[in-house]
């Protein structure tokens, strides 16, 4: 038996195939009925072509006899369509002549139609824009969320607060504690020395010029070991701190979190706060003072050697001037604010390192970001520290231990 199909296609375009001239010629002499069946179909699809080329719908009604069936080539029965009064509109890049090509004789496609959820969806109405009255009458913050350092800057402090909590009460882990402060102590101890003698040596070059020159040699010592007490000394050494072990600790923490490894110390009981950053922070606290005493003492014997070997100031003026200058609070003063300056490196390169998003390149901005973040940190702390410490009542404080 001979099968005739037509099948519409529904999509990008809208195509009817027509009928295999052989199997429409077999239909005609094998059945009568058919004969009649198929001119009906030609009859409404000649009706309907003109309306069809305007974009519009195309119905093919059904035929008064289309119940009757063929026993040899049932042609209306191989109309295989879900519905016969099918709506397939022609897109407008489409007028024209209508393609023809032969059926295949296989298993025939049936059309998808847009289901009314579609249509509703796409009938639904837009919503009107928004007037100024409801503008004015929405809440000030309805929908702000407040910049990424605004709450880095907050959990910095919580951070901070726990570290302190936690340290009170012991809860410290020594071998953590240990090998982070073998990181700082001893292994930056070689550039920190270094770049302080020539950090001693370039004011020693400003210093004793200008001084030889106005006839102030002998009070060259004094204000060299006031300058490296006060202020060189901390704060280069808080500098080359924050550049080496605050950029290490970012990017290891910021490592440990893209990669969930915080997650699994939740997971285990551990606190994160307890095992990575309250010993890091102790380190800093504990190894920046002692670097910074030495990088002192090694900027000032860089400077007596500076002056006596080119400008012919003897050691002996140099040291008596600085032991003259230099009081019990100046290397107090010091040492707190080493102090600080570890604290504010630790906490910044740690909160800045567990806060870190976005793989690998968010570590990579997370490092470059708390390490910018320390050194103006540590500015702003050391004018804050200079103005308490020798301005306001570190004055009295300075004279009472003086």
């Amino acid at each position: 038996m001979c099968a005739t199909y037509v099948t519409f296609y529904y999509g990008p375009k809208c195509k009817i195939h027509p009928p295999p001239i052989n199997a429409v010629l077999l239909s005609l002499l094998h059945s009568h009925s058919s004969f009649r069946v198929l001119l009906h179909l030609a009859m409404a699809m000649a009706q309907a072509l003109p309306r069809w080329l305007l974009s519009g719908p195309l119905h093919i009604p059904p035929h008064p006899h289309a119940h009757l069936r063929c026993a040899r080539a049932p042609l209306l029965s191989s109309l295989r369509l879900r519905n016969p009064l099918s709506v397939c509109p022609l897109p407008p890049l489409l007028r024209g002549p209508l393609p023809s090509q032969p059926c295949a004789t296989t298993a025939p496609a049936e059309v998808d139609l847009p289901s009314q959820d579609d249509d509703a969806a796409a009938s639904a109405p837009t919503p009107p824009p928004e007037t100024l009255e409801e503008f004015q009458s929405r809440p000030m913050l309805a929908g702000w969320m407040p910049p990424r350092y605004l709450w880095r800057a907050i959990a910095a402090f919580i951070i901070a607060g726990q570290v302190v909590i936690r340290t009170v009460r012991g809860r410290v882990h020594v071998r953590n504690t240990l090998q982070q402060l073998e990181l700082v102590g001893p292994r930056s101890l070689g550039v920190s020395l270094l770049t302080a003698s020539f950090v001693g040596m370039v004011f020693t070059i400003q210093f004793v010029r200008e001084f030889a020159r106005l006839g102030l040699t002998r009070s060259v010592g004094g204000v060299l070991a006031l300058a490296l007490a006060r202020e060189l000394s901390p704060v280069v050494t808080a500098i080359i701190m924050a550049g080496r072990v605050g950029s290490a600790f970012a990017a290891e923490l910021g490592t440990m979190q893209v990669s969930e490894q915080t997650d699994t110390l939740r997971v285990l009981r551990t606190d994160p706060v307890d095992y990575l950053v309250t010993p890091r922070v102790i380190a800093c606290c504990l190894a920046l003072p002692i670097l910074t005493t030495m990088c002192f003492a090694v900027a000032m014997a860089a400077s007596v050697l500076l002056a006596d070997s080119v400008y012919n100031v003897s050691a002996n003026i140099i040291l008596e001037s600085a032991a003259r200058a230099l009081q019990p609070w100046d290397l107090i003063s010091t040492t707190i604010k080493s102090v600080v300056f570890g604290g504010i490196i630790s906490i910044v390169s740690c909160t800045w390192g567990v806060t870190t998003l976005g793989g690998a390149k968010g570590v990579g901005e997370s490092t470059t970001s708390a390490v910018v973040i320390s050194l103006v940190c540590i500015f702003i702390a050391d004018f804050i520290l200079s103005w308490v410490f020798f301005q306001g009542a570190g004055d009295a404080l300075k004279a009472a231990m003086g």
